[in-house]
């Protein structure tokens, strides 16, 4: 019994030691954990609650579902927002929407349940001697303006030249150009909702401009004007085809006493600069030492100038190819397939769309057909 007990006494003794060495290393761990706090906001989407960043939650019915007024609105799945609703004054024609003006009330042009209303027109003669109808509503002749929907275009081409103007991917019609190359455009008689415009011009020496698209929402029974429309300046070269070392020559048109930049393979080498004349012509030629021979390169254009004090920066121009070198190669055409100044997955898709073709605008390097050679050139002219 008396080895047991001093067995015991040993094991309590040891155990209480190797504590004791336990505590004296986790001591300051265990102050400093007591120090230190952390907070976690748990939101739970569905819950009925909004909580953390949700917008909005209709507890288990998010369904965002599309809702005739603002009151019975649907929040999203991931409680981020509300599906479309009548009055969220955004056009839903797929939910037979005629008009949407932000709000659910009748006798505005737009009634509560976004069908547009008729303006009541003015009292026969003789039936009022006094200036209102008593009956409600709108008087169109008091509120002629209300009866607009209508856009005005400012912007700046080539000077005194042809603007063509698209609607929606369709001809709407062309304004000419003043001697600096602005023109302005009012558009009627359109429908309300978001509208996606182009414009395109041809300078005085026969280059045509890309297309340059904008997409922006048309106010019902208002004047939308939108401004900042510059066509990038136009671009083409004397020769595609130069040996290393040679000097390159380009020309097109712009606005006026601009400056052109020019910008070779992708913006990273030979930057060069040209001044347009008063009549917006101009010319440049560049060295072209710094490239690599055997190769195909690709050369765009953009324009500054100052309008009303404040400076005005163009978009880019259409890519043109050339090549460097003494093999007797065919010059690909621009792997900017549909002319935007830009070489991205629209370009890509027509490509994909025109494989296996031949007499296609998608056969860049005019092999007599669409295959890896040209998907090969638009990747290395890739833009995004």
């Amino acid at each position: 019994m008396d080895n047991v007990c001093r067995k015991s006494k040993k094991a309590v003794a040891g155990s209480a030691r190797v504590l004791s060495v336990l505590l004296f290393f986790l001591a300051p761990l265990m102050l400093h954990a007591a120090t230190v706090t952390t907070t976690i906001a748990v939101s739970i989407c569905g819950n009925g609650l909004i909580d953390g960043t949700e917008v909005c939650d209709d507890g288990l019915f998010n369904t965002g579902a599309y809702a005739t007024s603002t009151a019975g609105r649907h929040c999203l799945p991931d409680c981020s927002g509300y599906g479309p609703f009548c009055g969220d004054n955004v056009i839903q024609p797929i939910y037979n929407e005629e008009c949407d003006d932000g709000n659910n009330i009748d006798n505005d042009l737009c009634s509560a349940m976004c069908q547009i209303e008729q303006i009541p027109t003015s009292p026969a003669a003789g039936g009022s001697t006094g200036g209102g109808s008593g009956q409600g509503g709108f008087n169109a002749g008091f509120f002629p303006f209300l009866q607009q929907t209508k856009v005005t275009i400012l912007g700046k081409g080539y000077p005194s030249t042809v603007v063509n103007i698209l609607k929606d991917g369709q001809s709407l019609g062309t304004v000419q150009t003043d001697s600096n190359a602005d023109f302005s455009y009012d558009a009627g008689n359109l429908s309300p909702g978001p509208t996606t415009f182009g414009f395109w011009s041809v300078d005085a020496r026969g280059i045509r401009s890309i297309t340059f698209t904008t997409t922006f929402q048309v106010t019902q029974n208002a004047v939308t004007t939108v401004s900042n429309v510059y066509l990038p300046p136009t671009l083409d070269l004397k020769t595609n085809k130069v040996k290393l070392g040679e000097m390159l020559d380009a020309f097109g048109s712009s606005a006026p006493n601009a400056k052109v930049t020019l910008f070779v393979n992708k913006e990273q080498t030979l930057r060069i600069t040209a001044t347009t004349t008063s009549a917006g012509t101009w010319d440049a030629s560049f060295r072209t030492d710094g490239l690599v021979d055997e190769t195909f390169n690709t050369v765009k254009a953009m324009f500054e100038t100052t309008g009303q004090g404040a400076p005005v920066k163009s978009g880019f121009s259409q890519l043109v190819s050339f090549y460097i070198g003494n093999r007797d190669v065919k010059v690909p055409g621009s792997a900017d397939l549909n002319g935007d100044g830009k070489v991205n997955l629209v370009d890509f898709s027509i490509l994909l769309f025109n494989w296996g073709k031949s007499g296609t605008i998608a056969d860049i390097n005019q092999d007599g057909t669409v295959n890896l050679t040209d998907l090969s050139i638009m990747l290395f002219n890739w833009t995004g």
